[in-house]
C-alpha cells in the first residue's frame, strides 16, 4: 500500500526556485467545498510574510521541497 504524504503544522517547506527562503506551516485550512490549503509563514520574516498554498501544490516536488 502506498501512503500519501500529509502536511502538518510545523512542517518546513521551500520553493524549489528559492530554497533558502523557508516557510513553516502555521495552520491548515479545510473549508467545505474547497480543496485543503496550508497557511505558511516565512521562517525569517515578519508575521505578515504569509502565503496560502493548496496542499496538492505544496506536495508537488517540482514547485516545493521539504526543508530540513
Amino acid at each position: 500500500m502506498i501512503r500519501k504524504r500529509q502536511v502538518a503544522v510545523g512542517d518546513r517547506f521551500a520553493r524549489v526556485d528559492t530554497p533558502r527562503h523557508v516557510y513553516v506551516v502555521v495552520a491548515l485550512v479545510d473549508k467545505a467545498g474547497h480543496p485543503p490549503h496550508a497557511r505558511l509563514q516565512a521562517e525569517e520574516g515578519t508575521p505578515y510574510d504569509e502565503v496560502l498554498v493548496g496542499v496538492t501544490a505544496l506536495l508537488d516536488p517540482t514547485v516545493w521541497c521539504q526543508a530540513g
